[in-house]
């Protein structure tokens, strides 16, 4: 008898079939009925009344009911328990992010973190990118969230995707581009673009993706992501930001975000860093597999909503 079979059996009960709770685990309905057969001959009795069109429990499978929860609940809470205990060995996180992710993304992935697991800090530091691979190659921190990595990966440094991170193009309401609402990639190398700061990876990303050049003249440098937004505001260029940087601004009709016509989708990835002669402490690693799940379950739920 393993817990799989056992939550296996109390699934079948809650869904009252087979058929569902195959779909549920991603496995045959063979596979299921397997498992149920395997429990029944160590219990040595029949635990599902096989003529019925549901999966109804026999006498005895109503008696066990109650004792297969237990045992789960059991292993969960023993679980649980060496987790908090795991935990505490590090009850604080200091990390940096580079201003996407730092201001952007990561907070609201903090506040449920921190919901989830009260006993532990967070502390981020925001730093533009270059300073955050700095600050992760020197030590002063041991995990490091960036945009889009401009580095070679022969430096000491390991690098893994945790989340992606959708790019629009935003212009000023009175823009022309405002009344079209769609335009090609090529033509936003015609107008006066806005970054944060020349070591952008925005550039490169547009650049490879549209098959083409900026001429330098046309990027104009501005500071950080709300300079570039109060920049459109005045109506003097042009960007390609965070879709969670300019959220309430598209949704007060403070900006206008123009959909792009050809078959691309604007989309940044964000990774997170740390030193190869590192193990990360497991309160760490946690948040980075928290991370992943939330954005992964986010997703999911905007899926279900379209």
């Amino acid at each position: 008898m393993d817990l799989d079979t056992l939550q296996t059996f109390l699934l079948i009960t809650k869904n009252n079939s087979f058929t569902k709770t195959s779909e549920e685990l991603f496995c045959t309905q063979a596979a299921i009925s397997m498992r149920i057969r395997r429990l029944e001959n160590n219990l040595d009795c029949t635990l599902f009344d096989r003529s019925s069109k549901s999966a109804k429990l026999t006498k005895e499978g109503q008696l066990f009911l109650p004792y297969a929860q237990q045992i789960v609940n059991t292993y969960a809470n023993a679980k649980e328990h060496l987790l908090q205990s795991k935990l505490m060995e590090q009850s604080e996180i200091s990390f940096t992010s580079s201003h996407t992710p730092g201001i952007y993304l990561l907070p609201n992935i903090i506040f449920k973190f921190r919901q989830k697991y009260p006993y532990i800090t967070l502390i981020n530091n925001v730093q533009y990118t270059k300073n955050v691979i700095g600050s992760v190659l020197d030590k002063t921190y041991s995990l490091g969230i960036i945009s889009q990595p401009y580095f070679s990966d022969t430096q000491d440094i390991i690098c893994e995707h945790i989340l992606d991170d959708p790019l629009v193009v935003v212009v000023n309401n009175k823009h022309p581009w405002a009344t079209k609402k769609r335009i090609f990639i090529h033509e936003i190398k015609k107008e006066v673009f806005l970054i944060s700061n020349p070591h952008t990876s925005i550039i490169s990303y547009l650049e490879k993706i549209g098959n083409y050049k900026f001429d330098p003249q046309k990027i104009c440098v501005v500071g950080n992501i709300e300079a570039i937004k109060q920049s459109i505001y005045d109506n003097l260029g042009i960007s390609v930001l965070s879709e969670s940087a300019v959220k309430q601004e598209i949704k007060l009709n403070l900006l206008s975000q123009i959909e792009i016509a050809d078959d691309i989708k604007l989309m940044r990835h964000i990774y997170y860093l740390k030193r190869k002669d590192e193990k990360l402490p497991f309160s760490t690693e946690l948040f980075i597999k928290f991370a992943n799940e939330f954005i992964d379950l986010k997703n999911k739920d905007s899926l279900d909503l379209n």
